[in-house]
């Protein structure tokens, strides 16, 4: 068995760091609250080190525990990774913890972890430097490793621990799946000779296909959850593992096996891979995601926006725009985007002419600066699509083999898109001239970023495919950082076929993100509260399309489903009655009374699992609350969505009727709520789609704030 000591602790805002050491000078990580230090037992029962760098040098052997073709995790390199040196950097409001490692070979590895005082995440990276007089091929190397998982008892008991992940496929993203450990094969065998492993990942530019970059570990006795986020630019990979009575979670980058990454590193030259956001609480799911996450100011304010997309489905017009604009002027929108299809294109598919950026000139005989200028004369921010990386097969743009992403020296290709090379000077130049002049002269406000397809498991131009996908999405970041440069003031949404840029690359350089392509469907509320988990309420768009022929009940339903976000309103709207537009009206004055609420507020959900999200059936309450308690809070939103149920029914919310008195409400009249014994109730009735949005307040000034 392995001996281990304590190295250092940190604590870090309410998380404690903890190295630790065996007598070989392997260094390991645990990570859990402040409030469990007491409970934290040192590993006793472990064989074999798990060090808190991974990495495989080409020409070092695989692990032996039947993992060769599986993982890299604990090869030669890793097991020879050794402690040289710890220190702590403190640099104003940010603190680092820096450990360096050296490999058999003498190379050095830093492993950092970073806290920005005031937050509840910890970021992590790791440094790799070269030290021989010769090239090195790095075929791995994780962001992060996180040992020792549930660190509170001596043996863990079967059942402790649940594995969490977020499943996604298109419309249909964001489901939680959480299962216990030992339904994945994740628990220790008769002996330790056979590695258990759980491995999520994605291959391509779309990094949310399958899974979402997140994964986590809940320990069901002591309520303390782990949670995790790579940052995921393009190809990602996490894992669980078990060898010993400890889990283990680590991830970064695939490996060279699994997703064809690795990096030739020259002589003295230094690698650094991108970041991984951890937390730990002892908290539930909703409290702890919010932690993972990059919270944006509070706001006042949410903005409407109007996008034509679903009223067009890809054929804007000029004529159109005034239309639409004589009609929303009379209600409370504030942006008005322009979606695909402003462009030329020989045929009707907007898809097939993208990438010559042609003003259509019969749809927009004035060019688009006439048109923002009538936005703007109607009070309205002017928003436009643009999908900047990819070509169409029509667009001449297309031929341009010079400019184009390539595979082994051909042109990627799949069936409606290739892609530009955004790494190239002369595509950079190609955009400053097609794109960001384009927002700059015709004073856009609002830019929207789409992206419709994949390049695929690697691109050429770095020492590896992956790396290559790596250098392509770096520049794509960069791209948008110019534009706000130029245009500090321009809102950038993040859109890849809905939802499949939902990572901290693209969440956290956008001002907001396409929740998902889920326009006319009953299972947008589950989807839009399934994607809390991964970006903040503030920046979570969701669509509301509207139809001519759709009942008030209807018109309800959708727009209460964009109040777990900003909403996007779309659709026919030249022939809405009174009625319908005094019902999306009411929708728009109960939103504004509670958009900062949903902006900020903490999150809870109630229900049942929803099995279908085509036919969903069941019930969904999300509630918003302004302090992180509702015993401290004064202002409570509770949003209640009906979906198809068999049988009426009736639902306690858990609201004390001698704490908190009903404000506002909009939503289905039939949903009737009353009071019994001292609580709320809503009944929901059988057979009908159906939402109800109410606001309380605390009838008495809690004794905390008043204090």
């Amino acid at each position: 068995m392995l001996h281990f000591s304590t190295i250092q602790t940190y604590t870090l805002g309410d998380m404690v760091l903890h190295y630790m050491m065996d007598e070989a000078r392997h260094v390991e990580l645990m990570l859990y609250p402040q409030t469990e230090q007491a409970y934290v037992r040192l590993p006793h029962q472990q064989r074999t080190p798990i060090s808190l760098v991974q990495a495989k040098l080409a020409g070092d052997a695989y692990d032996k525990n039947f993992s060769n073709g599986l993982t890299m995790f604990n090869s030669e390199t890793s097991r020879n990774l050794t402690f040289v040196s710890q220190h702590k950097h403190q640099e104003k409001d940010e603190i680092q913890i820096w450990t360096r490692l050296k490999d058999q070979h003498g190379h050095d590895y830093r492993h950092v972890v970073a806290w920005q005082r005031g937050q509840q995440r910890l970021k992590f990276w790791t440094e790799f430097t070269n030290q021989s007089t010769q090239p090195v091929k790095l075929e791995y190397l994780s962001f992060f490793v996180l040992n020792s998982l549930a660190p509170f008892y001596d043996q863990i008991p079967a059942g402790t621990l649940d594995l969490l992940r977020l499943r996604s496929k298109w419309s249909m993203e964001g489901r939680l799946e959480r299962r216990p450990i030992e339904t994945y094969d994740l628990e220790p065998s008769w002996k330790p000779s056979g590695f258990a492993l759980e491995q999520i990942g994605q291959n391509g530019t779309m990094p949310v296909r399958r899974f979402f970059p997140w994964i986590g570990m809940a320990d069901n006795r002591q309520h303390v959850m782990w949670l995790a986020s790579v940052e995921a630019r393009a190809s990602w990979q996490l894992n669980a593992a078990r060898l010993d009575d400890r889990p283990v979670l680590f991830g970064g980058l695939p490996d060279a096996d699994n997703g064809q990454w690795y990096k030739i590193v020259m002589p003295g030259a230094s690698y650094q891979t991108p970041y991984a956001w951890l937390t730990v609480a002892q908290d539930d799911l909703e409290q702890t995601s919010r932690r993972l996450q990059q919270l944006p100011a509070p706001v006042k304010h949410l903005p409407i926006i109007y996008n034509e997309w679903g009223t067009t489905w890809g054929h804007p017009s000029a004529e159109l725009v005034a239309t639409s604009l004589s009609l929303l002027a009379k209600h409370e929108v504030d942006d008005y985007v322009i979606d695909a299809g402003w462009y030329h294109s020989p045929t009707d598919d907007f898809n097939e002419g993208l990438g010559d950026w042609q003003v259509d000139s019969h749809r927009f005989p004035q060019g688009l600066k006439p048109v923002v200028e009538l936005i703007h004369h109607y009070g309205m921010k002017a928003g436009i699509w643009f999908e900047f990386e990819g070509l169409g097969k029509d667009s001449q743009k297309y031929h341009d083999q010079d400019a184009l992403v390539t595979r082994d020296g051909w042109p990627v290709t799949t069936m409606k898109r290739r892609f530009l090379d955004m790494t190239n000077p002369r595509v950079q130049t190609y955009l400053q001239e097609k794109m960001i002049a384009v927002l700059t002269e015709a004073a856009f406000d609002y830019l929207k970023v789409d992206y419709n397809d994949s390049i695929g498991i690697g691109a050429d131009g770095a020492d590896s495919p992956a790396e290559g996908l790596q250098a392509q999405e770096a520049a794509t970041l960069d791209i948008f950082r110019k534009i706000k440069q130029l245009s500090p003031n321009i809102v950038i949404e993040n859109c890849s076929s809905g939802g499949h840029r939902l990572t901290p690359a693209f969440i956290e350089n956008t001002d907001l993100s396409s929740f998902s392509d889920a326009h006319e469907t009953h299972s947008i509320p589950i989807i839009a509260a399934n994607e809390l988990t991964i970006l903040p309420a503030a920046k979570n768009l969701i669509w509301c399309v509207v139809h001519p022929d759709d009942s008030l009940k209807e018109l309800q339903f959708h727009l209460i489903a964009t109040f777990l976000g900003r909403i996007c309103m779309s659709g026919d709207i030249r022939h809405l009655t009174q009625q319908q537009w005094q019902t999306i009206d009411n929708g728009f004055a109960f939103y504004h009374r509670v958009d900062s609420l949903i902006a900020s507020g903490y999150i809870q959900r109630q229900g049942p699992d929803i099995l279908s999200y085509a036919n969903p059936v069941g019930y969904q309450v999300n509630e918003f609350h302004d302090a992180a308690t509702l015993a401290d809070s004064r202002q409570l939103l509770v949003l209640v969505f009906g979906f198809n149920q068999a049988r009426t029914k009736t639902i306690d919310l858990d609201i004390q009727t001698n704490d908190w008195q009903l404000a506002d409400v909009f939503g289905a009249d039939d949903m009737v709520l009353d009071e019994t014994n001292g609580t709320f109730r809503i009944t929901i009735l059988a057979h009908q789609f159906e939402a109800k949005a109410m606001l309380f307040t605390a009838r008495t000034v809690h004794a905390k704030t008043e204090e």
